[in-house]
């Protein structure tokens, strides 16, 4: 639709919580990220400068000494006398009152956004959650809406502080949602989990293509997890209970797993032999005897890995070749050599050295870009953020890597830097 040229808008200052007599509105909102930022304590620093300017002005703005901050909707556990459960209510009830307004507000024919960056991080036996993702989805919902889409947006710098030396989010994700229909039906946890690996799956491979940041894959896939999730009234567990999200979440986490797992049933043995390896113990050592079962398990011999410059091997103990010690890579050597090589040129000598490297290798590509995305997967659980930096930079940069790769091959200019 197109809006009239004559419309002004108007700014309301009000709390979200509280019904406020809107209707038919088209919402789009960015709501606060759990306990990741104290948005009103951040905002003490300008206030005070700003109060001293224009309290005559806004005096109903500027009324008080600080930014107020008890109804500032974030779980920050200090404003409870650091007890965290009851910041996490004080969230949870809030975003819920937040949605069910929402849901009152919004139109019935254009869809509601909503963006979110929060990273998966409680960890727990049985999978991985989000408090965070848990809180705000649980609040959609249960306000009556399903998420009928998804995608992510890169959305914040790379070079803010939060980012330096870390593995941090790079982008937000976009959440479209709908009112459910009334009539929505529940669902088996098996028909759920059918339906999850198949619409996942293919939402997965089409995030791949589209070079999606590793670093933003899990945060990536709870959409169309969800969404599969969020179609239906219940989705009831096998004793007939309603399936919480939090047990939803597992599940979509669980999925990426399998499904970067299963990426490497394809590949070669002796990849497959170093990634269990790199996967118990990194580059450290492990007992000659331990390694020597995981590489008979895949079928290959230890004086083969050790040949072909995978392993070290000495006094009876067995670990990976670091990536400096690895050799320069020929057309048929092991996909774990040909990534770990490419992270390290990638590191040392930026797009240029990459695409020169990548043209001694006949094949596409994407499986070491495949591959990439699942070494990373492995490194961010094992905390290991180094080296998840260098998975995620060769992902992010494998179009440019791949384009230059193509021109060299062509016969193409010489790319060149010029020191002024």
């Amino acid at each position: 639709k197109q809006l009239p040229a004559n419309n002004f808008g108007n700014v309301l200052h009000s709390n979200a919580t509280k019904n406020n007599n809107f209707q038919g509105l088209v919402i789009s909102t960015d709501p606060p990220y759990y306990d990741n930022i104290a948005y009103a304590d951040l905002s003490d620093f300008f206030y005070v400068w700003l109060r001293t300017n224009l309290k005559n002005i806004y005096p109903e703005i500027f009324s008080t000494m600080l930014v107020p901050k008890a109804d500032e909707l974030v779980a920050t556990p200090y404003r409870f006398n650091g007890n965290k459960q009851k910041a996490k209510e004080f969230f949870a009830n809030g975003m819920s009152n937040v949605f069910k307004q929402i849901y009152h507000y919004s139109s019935e024919d254009i869809p509601l956004s909503i963006y979110y960056a929060f990273k998966q991080n409680d960890t727990e036996n049985d999978g991985i959650a989000s408090s965070g993702w848990e809180t705000m989805l649980n609040a959609i919902i249960s306000a009556g809406f399903s998420v009928n889409g998804t995608w992510p947006m890169r959305t914040e710098r790379p070079g803010r502080s939060v980012a330096i030396n870390t593995n941090a989010l790079a982008s937000s994700i976009v959440l479209v949602c709908r009112k459910r229909e009334a009539t929505a039906a529940t669902c088996s946890r098996k028909n759920f989990l059918r339906e999850l690996k198949s619409e996942l799956e293919t939402s997965l491979e089409n995030l791949q293509k589209s070079n999606i940041a590793p670093v933003d894959m899990a945060q990536s896939a709870i959409g169309p997890g969800i969404s599969v999730f969020s179609r239906y009234s219940a989705v009831l567990d096998a004793d007939g209970t309603p399936m919480t999200v939090r047990s939803a979440l597992k599940l979509i986490n669980q999925a990426l797993d399998d499904y970067f797992h299963g990426q490497g049933e394809n590949i070669d043995a002796e990849s497959r032999f170093a990634v269990d390896l790199y996967t118990q113990c990194g580059f450290n050592e492990m007992s000659f005897g331990d390694a020597d079962i995981l590489a008979r398990a895949k079928n290959v011999a230890m004086n083969k890995l050790v040949d072909m410059g995978i392993v070290k091997a000495a006094k009876g103990k067995v670990r990976l070749c670091d990536r400096n010690e690895l050799p320069t890579p020929k057309d048929g050597d092991s996909l774990w050599i040909w990534t770990q090589i490419l992270v390290r040129e990638l590191a040392k000598n930026g797009i240029e050295g990459s695409a020169k490297l990548l043209v001694n290798y006949m094949s596409g590509g994407e499986n070491i870009k495949n591959f990439a995305y699942r070494l990373y997967q492995i490194a961010d659980k094992k905390g290991w953020a180094q080296e998840g930096t260098g998975y995620n930079n060769l992902v992010i940069s494998w179009t440019d890597i791949e384009i230059r790769r193509e021109e060299l091959k062509n016969g193409g200019v010489e790319a060149v830097t010029l020191n002024f």
